[in-house]
């Protein structure tokens, strides 16, 4: 299978991840549901007729913009990510941004997992992934800025706040995550990190 998958390891408990690109018939139904839950729909707007979602999915699929993943959590699929090159994007003109800077989109489809345990586990194999798979340095991101979940994960893990933007769809919280601030965390941490298999997929460009 076509995918990238790592274990986490903190204080002797092991984390399965795995993130793979999105697939029409395997997803649909999965992303449907969760872009309808009361915790995704306020932000991400996309509680659309099957009809519209079905549209909307097929056009993510092939676009050359961005990659788009279903994450797993010990094999559960949880999680839904989008990779963009941000010198290719609108939000360039938000901040001085790095060519190379890569920008990211994310969600946590069942809410039971939306709590600061499960949350800062999910998040972090996410941006594991992004640094590991695209050779970042800086990570991107731009939660609206009443998520109160994500951003102080996000934060959490070494991200750094630089201010609040006005975006055409919202208002968002600008967050960057510098790679060496974000690895030296975890090292400082204790968590250890082995890939067991990595993504061949070819997408985007930094």
């Amino acid at each position: 299978m076509n995918e990238s998958r790592f274990v986490i390891e903190l204080e002797g408990k092991q984390d399965v991840f795995s993130f793979r690109p999105v697939e029409f018939e395997r997803d649909v139904d999965t992303l449907f549901n969760w872009m309808h839950q009361s915790h995704i729909a306020p932000f991400w707007k996309l509680n659309l007729p099957i009809k519209e979602f079905t549209q909307w999915l097929n056009h993510s699929i092939e676009s050359k913009q961005k990659d788009i993943y279903i994450g797993s959590y010990n094999d559960i699929p949880i999680c839904y990510l989008i990779a963009y090159a941000v010198k290719d994007d609108p939000i360039k003109k938000y901040y001085s941004y790095h060519k190379d800077d890569l920008g990211m989109h994310l969600l946590i489809g069942p809410r039971s997992y939306l709590n600061k345990e499960d949350g800062l586990s999910i998040i972090r194999g996410m941006i594991l992934f992004l640094f590991e798979h695209y050779g970042a340095q800086r990570i991107i991101g731009e939660p609206d800025v009443r998520n109160r979940i994500i951003i102080p994960i996000l934060k959490g893990m070494g991200g750094e706040v630089k201010g609040t933007i006005q975006l055409p769809h919202k208002k968002a919280t600008l967050i960057m995550g510098e790679r060496e601030l974000i690895m030296n965390k975890l090292d400082k941490d204790g968590i250890q990190v082995t890939f067991i298999n990595k993504l061949s997929q070819e997408g985007i460009t930094l």
